[in-house]
């Protein structure tokens, strides 16, 4: 069940991919059977876009680990700013 959640675009394709086949393969498929294979078809591609997008606004809502390091890099930038030798005003060595 957890490579049905994970991989539901791929199972999609793979269904998609055995229908084309067996159309292929045998051409006397009655074509009312072949309709409602399509029609399911496009039912679980709907169903795998559903799942991909409930993951990837999961994926948008979760922190980065790279957060905390942007922020220490920008915290280092002001500091560097701040202290750096070329915002000191220059000495004249006269």
């Amino acid at each position: 069940m957890n490579y049905l959640r994970n991989h539901p675009a791929r199972i999609a394709a793979a269904l998609a991919a055995l229908a084309q086949l067996l159309t292929a393969r045998w051409s006397d498929i009655d074509w009312y059977s072949m309709a409602a294979v399509v029609a399911a078809l496009l039912g679980v591609g709907e169903v795998a876009q559903r799942v991909e997008n409930g993951k990837t606004r999961e994926a948008l809502h979760e922190t980065s680990p790279n957060d905390a390091l942007a922020e220490l890099h920008t915290q280092l930038a002001e500091y560097e700013q701040n202290h750096s030798l070329a915002s000191e005003p220059q000495k004249s060595a006269r």
